[in-house]
């Protein structure tokens, strides 16, 4: 009796530690876009040296991603004892005589929210990037990313603070998504979407944002894809506009960014971006260039969504092969442009 009560003591003890380390998070305009700016600036600084997959400076990150998850109150997914699910590359490296291959650890960093509910979201985007190289003249060039990707990753923990803090959003349980690797090849999503450490049958749908920073760099358009992946999508979003901003809707996805394991698991997706500026891929892609406020609509916009949906697994739908003819056209334009 004696060690039964010990043991209960002690569980409530842990239950208490854990309640006063969550945070509470205020959601004005203000507060809101103060913590995406401040989530953005963090992992685009100069000191993280481009968040390169499979390197100190992507987990680094990782461990700022981490700390955001645990004061939200988040825990590791089932099957996983931490946040981190790691899985390793390897790489060719010159050394002074030859090249060898060595094997380096990359890591996703996954985060759950518990409702007891039969589904689940996942919400996810990449929080790596290109790293860093030195010119001819030996200095420093860093490929920060504040749009590719940490802008997306800002969107992952804001809206990983909304939906734990309002009960509306509690018709389903949670996958807060930090991908590593995918500039080297969507390594971190493929990987988990392999390991089927979360069964594909119990997840509703993916949200994916990958470069949602730069709203209104060419004119005020939120390209959304994936609308075929599912019939439910035309019914949940706007027709044309969101606030001041023209919705470019696309049935397929070209793929190259973390929804595609996803669809190929059969699982429908929504994908948020703002396009390819000249600033794509470039060392200028730097925090002063984000526009915040465009994250923190698209982010509002992605909320309103999810609020519509009634707790069930939406159906899963194939594209034409005319759908994927036009994403490609349409994306190949962008990049070229």
């Amino acid at each position: 009796m004696k060690k039964a009560i010990f043991i209960f003591i002690t569980l409530l003890f842990i239950q208490i530690i854990s309640a006063s380390a969550q945070k509470t998070f205020e959601f004005t305009e203000a507060d809101r876009t103060k913590r995406i700016t401040e989530d953005i600036t963090v992992l685009a600084h100069d000191s993280l040296r481009g968040r390169e997959g499979g390197t100190e400076w992507e987990y680094r990150s990782a461990n700022y991603i981490i700390k955001e998850f645990e004061e939200i109150g988040l825990v590791p997914i089932p099957g996983l004892d931490a946040f981190r699910q790691p899985f390793y590359i390897k790489e060719s490296v010159h050394t002074k005589d030859s090249m060898i291959t060595i094997e380096v650890e990359s890591n996703n960093v996954l985060a759950y929210l518990d409702n007891g509910m039969p589904y689940t979201i996942v919400i996810g985007a990449h929080y790596d990037h290109l790293g860093f190289k030195f010119n001819e003249d030996s200095a420093l060039i860093v490929y920060n990313g504040a749009d590719d990707n940490a802008s997306g990753s800002a969107a992952v923990l804001e809206m990983a603070r909304f939906i734990t803090q309002n009960e509306s959003f509690h018709k389903y349980n949670y996958i807060f998504a930090c991908w590593g690797s995918e500039e080297k090849g969507l390594l971190g999503s493929n990987h988990f979407c392999n390991s089927k450490i979360y069964p594909f049958e119990k997840i509703a749908f993916y949200v994916n944002f990958d470069m949602i920073g730069r709203l209104g760099w060419k004119k005020d358009q939120i390209d959304i894809f994936g609308m075929g992946s599912s019939t439910v999508w035309d019914g949940f979003l706007p027709e044309d506009k969101y606030e001041d901003n023209k919705l470019k809707k696309m049935a397929a996805a070209f793929d190259a960014s973390d929804h595609a394991c996803f669809h190929t698991n059969k699982t429908p997706f929504i994908y948020f971006t703002t396009g390819l500026p000249p600033q794509y891929h470039q060392p200028n892609d730097e925090s002063d260039i984000i526009n915040y406020k465009g994250v923190e609509e698209i982010i509002e916009l992605c909320e309103s969504i999810i609020l519509k949906f009634d707790g069930e697994k939406p159906d899963f739908r194939e594209f034409t092969d005319k759908e994927v003819s036009k994403v490609s056209l349409y994306f190949i334009g962008q990049f070229f442009n």
